[in-house]
């Protein structure tokens, strides 16, 4: 073939995303960051271009991540790694209504602390590393654009719109028509400057550092609603919204919601994540027949498949894991000194071990499952690996003061692990669920929750644990790739085919597996972070060029903001 190229992968089996043609032998031809063509093996031009010898690994298009929060780390680690290290290309971030624009300069600290607080990061870390001044959706985006090395799909938080409105009043009380009116103006704007989508959520747990609901939680349905509504004046955006009664299956009140969210948009709606949870074993179920019900009557209500239950992990420094339980949260929003004063307290401590044993949870677990993973003290260092059951108590105690003083020994800096092993019953519900049609693949909550968890492994997961049975190698890529494009509206992406873009994942499904899960410290202000690292890919392209190679980042930064009415290809 004698066009011209930048680059070529030949003899690749191709898995093209569409889930429905099995894969097949093909060089690819890449120029100027789209697809130009798929020929026969040996039939691509060969000089002038970088060529990728395949030989006969597979081929697949650039996984979409579609519920990130990497909107902070993007500013310092433009590669939304671990993700990238397994196959993403594409992440959407804004997700549960956090976004650090649309803002004030004066309340990005602000955004970012209680970013740091509901989604698990290091408020030092987001503080060094983030330098957004603040200013519009577009003046964000354009900050990412700078450089990038995977795609970013962005939506437009509740929380930072309506804290521009409200200023500290977001988090005190409900809106007027008036300030509704001027949460839907900026929203407008900011779609109209890019961002894709419209995010909100409202969970109970979500408190933000100054122990106050976060802004969205204080929204009626009625704000809601109106906000969704701009979404209509934007063809091919998309909403998103953790309900309230999402774990014990939806009220009435949020399913009315939802369905409203839907019709006025006219966009599809991502919600949570359909599973069960210990303490909430069935909602799942009525969740997932309101979303069959929406789709018969043409609304797209698209619940996300978690295909990683993980362990957990938790610190009293900075974690979520009990932001259901109230005693335990009134005393981890408190500042340091004063936590520790309160998790020292006999009365805190009677109050947390009642809410322990009445308060129906998320995040459910026995004593018998924690584990001390590793401590900060020297001096305690022989307690790691020890279950909370072992450790040394004072007369009359239980694991529970096991627990808290052995982190108050260590300055809150204990690291203890959560074995949330899956039974047989639950890996049943797992398969049968990766198979819904209607279930995006997600939940990764990427960029958050740093000390407790990282669900960026998903796609490998899946390709290990889940084909080829239930799924077919061709379905499982699809539900990687083109379904979550489709999802929020990616019309060049999620397929390998000419025109479309360059996204694309050279993998051997042989060798994929997670190589370690480690701890690192390579955050701005020596922050860790808990990482799933992989083998198995040996490229990870972005928009025609190479990202990855074999697991180490090349320095390229070819990656760029989707913003919405913007056709790339």
């Amino acid at each position: 073939m004698g066009a011209s190229a930048d680059l070529v992968v030949t003899s690749a089996i191709v898995v093209d995303g569409t889930g429905e043609r099995p894969g097949f032998r093909a060089d690819v031809i890449v120029r100027d960051g789209s697809i130009a063509a798929l020929v026969p093996p040996g039939d691509g031009p060969r000089r002038g271009c970088e060529i990728i010898d395949a030989d006969g690994l597979v081929l697949a298009p650039g996984f979409v991540d579609v519920h990130t929060h990497y909107d902070a780390q993007l500013c310092f680690e433009p590669t939304a790694s671990p993700a990238s290290w397994h196959g993403v290309t594409t992440v959407v971030t804004g997700n549960c209504g956090f976004s650090l624009a649309p803002s004030r300069g004066e309340d990005v600290e602000w955004l970012l602390r209680s970013l740091a607080r509901v989604e698990g990061m290091e408020v030092a870390t987001l503080l060094e590393g983030v330098d957004f001044p603040g200013g519009t959706m577009g003046e964000y985006l354009d900050r990412l654009d700078e450089a990038l090395g995977v795609n970013v799909v962005a939506l437009a938080g509740h929380c930072s719109i309506r804290r521009l409105v409200m200023g500290a009043d977001a988090s005190r009380r409900t809106a007027t028509h008036d300030e509704i009116e001027a949460m839907c103006v900026l929203l407008d704007a900011a779609l109209a400057q890019g961002a894709r989508g419209f995010s909100t959520a409202q969970l109970d747990v979500h408190a933000d550092h100054e122990g106050r609901p976060v802004p969205s939680n204080l929204a009626e349905p009625g704000e809601i609603v109106a906000l969704a509504s701009v979404l209509a004046r934007h063809p091919g955006t998309v909403a998103q919204i953790a309900p309230r009664s999402s774990l014990p299956g939806y009220s009435r009140e949020d399913l009315d919601l939802l369905r409203a969210m839907a019709k006025v948009s006219g966009a599809p709606v991502h919600v949570n994540m359909i599973d069960w949870f210990p303490g909430y074993t069935e909602g799942w179920q009525p969740n997932l027949a309101a979303a069959e019900q929406a789709q018969r009557e043409g609304l797209r209500i698209l619940p996300m498949l978690r295909a990683n239950p993980q362990d957990l992990y938790f610190r009293l420094a900075d974690t979520f894991v009990f932001d259901d339980v109230p005693a335990m949260r009134a005393a981890l929003v408190l500042p340091h000194a004063d936590r520790c004063a309160a998790l020292a307290d006999p009365a805190t401590r009677d109050d947390i071990r009642r809410d322990l044993t009445t308060v129906a949870r998320s995040i459910d677990f026995g004593w018998h499952q924690v584990r001390v993973a590793a401590v900060e003290s020297d001096r305690l260092r022989a307690n790691e690996g020890r279950s909370v059951l072992d450790l040394d108590v004072s007369p009359g105690g239980d694991a529970l003061d096991a627990v808290l003083d052995l982190a108050l020994a260590d300055d809150l800096r204990t690291l203890f692990r959560i074995d949330r092993s899956q039974g047989p019953e639950h890996l049943a519900l797992r398969r049968e669920l990766a198979q819904h049609p209607l279930l995006v693949t997600g939940a990764s909550d990427g960029g958050a929750h740093l000390q407790t968890f990282c669900g960026a492994d998903y796609p490998t997961v899946m390709l290990t644990e889940l084909v080829p049975d239930p799924l077919s190698l061709e379905l499982a890529v699809h539900k990687l790739s083109g379904q979550p494009a489709e999802a929020v509206g990616l019309r060049d992406r999620g397929t390998i085919r000419p025109g479309a873009a360059a996204d694309l994942v050279l993998l051997d499904p042989e060798a994929v597996k997670v190589r370690s899960t480690r701890f690192v410290n390579d955050l701005p202000a020596g922050g860790s972070r808990l990482v799933h690292e992989a083998d198995g890919y040996h490229a990870v392209i972005v928009n025609g060029e190479v990202l990855l190679r074999n697991g180490e980042p090349t320095g390229a930064r070819p990656g760029r903001v989707l913003r919405s009415g913007v056709n790339e290809h």
